[in-house]
């Protein structure tokens, strides 16, 4: 087996394993709900993010190839904004939930603005690059050709993981009807986004 083989099943066996981790398609599931987003509309915004992710995935592959692997400093730096960006979201809906007193306000209880959670959940995933592996085998890759293939294949089962998850767990919560989540649904989604967040940051320093 050739040594682009090697690179190509690597990235495909660690994305998909990467893709499993909940602080990468259920805060989007969550969300979505909250600001009562359509499962499509849900699913763009997971596609979006999933397709910057990769980008930035990518471009750091190919800087720690220019600027060596120093350059992984800032890789820590942006694992550590990630967790931070989702716990910070997570408490803005607990506050919003205790100013409301839990009570359901329907689309006038929306003070999470749409841009703001999209922006949130954007930079929540671009400022988490997959396991480093990726961006030094896109660093070890000796050709424009091998790169692309290899983003490709990242892009692929990146976007795909998360359209299948999200569309999934969306439409199989709004074929559920919880009362209690309609009403707490602020408190629910605050609390689900700061413990992801803070399982993300202990993961990353152990």
């Amino acid at each position: 087996m050739d040594k682009l083989s090697v690179s190509l099943i690597s990235v495909l066996t660690v994305s998909l394993l990467h893709m499993l981790i909940p602080s990468h398609w259920l805060c989007f599931v969550v969300v979505g709900r909250a600001q009562r987003w359509s499962t499509r509309k849900t699913m763009g915004v997971a596609a979006a993010a999933g397709f910057l992710h990769v980008v930035t995935t990518v471009a750091l592959g190919v800087a720690i190839a220019f600027f060596g692997r120093s350059f992984i400093a800032d890789e820590e730096t942006m694992e550590k904004a990630n967790p931070m960006i989702l716990i910070g979201l997570g408490l803005l809906y607990l506050v919003i939930h205790l100013l409301h007193a839990g009570h359901h306000h329907g689309k006038e209880g929306h003070a999470v603005t749409e841009k703001a959670a999209f922006a949130a959940l954007l930079f929540s995933l671009v400022l988490s690059p997959c396991s480093a592996a990726i961006p030094l085998l896109v660093a070890a890759s000796t050709k424009v050709t091998w790169i692309l293939l290899i983003a490709g294949v990242l892009l692929v089962t990146t976007v795909g993981g998360m359209l299948l998850l999200v569309g999934l767990t969306s439409l199989g919560i709004e074929k559920l009807q919880f009362a209690f989540f309609d009403r707490y649904e602020k408190l629910i989604v605050g609390l689900v986004l700061c413990t992801l967040g803070a399982l993300v940051f202990l993961i990353h320093h152990h």
